[in-house]
């Protein structure tokens, strides 16, 4: 998959209103009442919460900010183009101030006009409910430095200006940084009323200002997805109207189960990978109506640097060299492959690195020289495949190495929320990350900046904290552009993470499958796979 740079997207997105505001006149006459989908279990559905790909890929087509990506499949979908803003930002000050309008004549889903000091209340709502993206936020004035965070608890960011009377918005930011606009483009910036509260409202649900609302929310069971009856295409050119006019959807994270509502007609939409026992089987029977995609993702075992035994980089380097990689692609039906890098392949930034085989004498060797044998060690992971079985292999091989391994199994819906909770004190586990934009600040500052690290909704599970990658990330941050020069950078951001302090053990880049029913047309435009959200059901056809 072709990944497009934050400079390389604003550039391509000038002329793109034109082309969208088409796309939404072909959406209309293509529309159709019901889409039926089965889910996997949203953390929730609540933008400033809201942290897995269940929920984003739902939401991106219901909740809107300033900035947003192109509906289209491929690489341009990694082009960032004004939603809510009249038109990109303008950059002054070396990169240190984005000014934006805000379109007039924009209401949200329950009639209440959209404010240019919503963006504000949003932001500033992101820091008083915890939000996991309060980080993204952390170089705008006001926030940055060792107090900003509680500052903003309080209820004032200095760096935002907002003015409702005109639309302006002027954000300041402390130091350029290379990914802001991204940033600005993620669902933690997303529009809210000033009257939503101050807490999760997943379940009684927020009004929108994107082209579709939730309506309905019973977390574990289902959800429905209806019009926004304030949207039009006209005010936001660069957001399709969409096709299905309600999306009905059945939460069932058992790959099984799931693929199962597909072929019984219950479902026009399975998004959750098909078994891997059965994947041959559906390949063959069904290929008419089977997708496998591949996206810019990463499954990792986190090792908790704060607590024993993985406070000791012996230990850590025992499990890179006693979990065989190749292997573990068994536990995706064979649709992953091995790596060893943090960031995907497909990234300009990526040098592949092939410093652990798969050893388990060294790694029993070095669990006695870490003087951490026969220490307890649990491994968490989510109770549906692949999860367990990944887990399960890796407690197996913990205890070949000399621990005494055992599984913790949660399921899904609370299981990132339980591991990013300090108070869990999770030695180990399994983790995946998709990038919320193309960018490897994404990858490294998000999951792996020790400054970053956080009491709870902490992305860094595995409190990864070393001050030279926290320099450098930081120093890469600030930068504006993106050279040959600061691309060896990021690598070796990715070699000191993965090899110099073993702080995290990446094994598979997965590929994935979208499974629909035959009432579903796949041809042309009316399948894309998003870079960053997936399958897009708005721009979905049926026959």
């Amino acid at each position: 998959m072709a990944v497009a740079l934050v400079i390389a997207a604003v550039a391509a997105a000038a002329s793109s209103s034109n082309r969208s505001t088409a796309a939404a006149k072909t959406s209309k006459a293509k529309s159709y009442s019901v889409l039926r989908v089965t889910w996997d279990q949203p953390d929730y559905f609540d933008p400033g919460l809201a942290y897995t790909v269940a929920g984003w890929q739902i939401m991106w087509n219901v909740y809107e900010g300033l900035l947003g990506y192109k509906h289209a499949g491929g690489a341009a979908g990694a082009t960032l183009v004004p939603n809510l803003a009249t038109a990109l930002p303008k950059i002054t000050n070396g990169g240190k101030v984005y000014h934006f309008t805000v379109r007039k004549g924009i209401k949200y889903s329950d009639g209440t006009p959209v404010k240019a000091s919503d963006f504000e209340y949003a932001i500033e709502r992101d820091f008083k409910i915890d939000s996991p993206g309060v980080g993204f936020f952390s170089a705008i004035k006001g926030v940055s430095g060792p107090k900003g965070f509680a500052t903003t608890k309080k209820g004032h960011i200095s760096g935002i200006k907002t003015n409702d009377a005109t639309g302006a918005i002027t954000i300041t930011l402390t130091h350029p940084e290379a990914d802001f606009a991204n940033i600005l483009a993620t669902l933690f910036a997303a529009f809210v009323p000033p009257t939503t509260p101050l807490s999760d409202q997943s379940v009684k649900g927020i009004p929108s200002a994107g082209p579709y609302m939730i309506t309905q929310y019973k977390p574990n069971r289902s959800f429905v997805v209806e019009r926004n009856p304030n949207f039009d295409p006209k005010q936001q050119p660069n957001t399709p109207r969409g096709n299905p006019d309600k999306v009905i959807g059945t939460i069932n994270p058992d790959p099984t189960g799931a693929m199962e509502t597909v072929l019984k007609g219950q479902s026009d939409y399975d998004m959750i990978s098909l078994p891997n026992d059965r994947l041959p089987q559906i390949s063959k029977q069904y290929a008419a109506q089977l997708k496998i995609y591949t996206p810019a993702d990463m499954y990792y075992i986190f090792l908790n640097q704060r607590i024993a035994p993985f406070d000791n980089i012996k230990a850590r380097q025992a499990v890179e060299y006693g979990l065989n990689r190749n292997a573990m692609v068994q536990f995706f039906g064979g649709l992953a492959r091995p790596t060893q890098n943090i960031l995907p392949p497909n990234y300009p930034q990526y040098k592949k690195i092939n410093k652990y085989h798969y050893s388990l004498s060294k790694a029993k060797q070095l669990v006695q020289q870490s003087g951490t044998a026969g220490q307890k060690v649990v491994v968490y992971g989510v109770n549906t495949d692949p999860s367990k079985s990944v887990v399960e292999y890796v407690a197996s091989q913990l205890t070949k190495m000399g621990y005494q391994a055992s599984v913790k199994l949660l399921a899904h819906g609370v299981y990132f929320t339980t591991i990013g909770n300090q108070a869990t004190k999770a030695q180990a586990g399994y983790a995946d990350w998709y990038q919320d934009y193309p960018n490897p600040i994404d990858w490294f500052d998000v999951l792996y900046n020790g400054d970053r690290i956080t009491q709870t909704h902490n992305n860094n599970y595995g409190n990864s904290d070393f001050d030279p990658v926290n320099k450098l990330i930081e120093k890469l941050k600030n930068s504006p552009t993106t050279t040959a020069a600061q691309n060896a950078q990021w690598a070796k951001v990715d070699s000191d993470l993965v090899v110099k302090y073993a702080a995290t053990v990446p094994y598979i880049n997965r590929s994935g499958t979208d499974f629909f029913s035959k009432k579903m047309n796949l041809s042309g435009s009316c399948y894309q796979f998003h870079v960053l959200y997936q399958w897009d059901f708005s721009t979905s056809c049926q026959k």
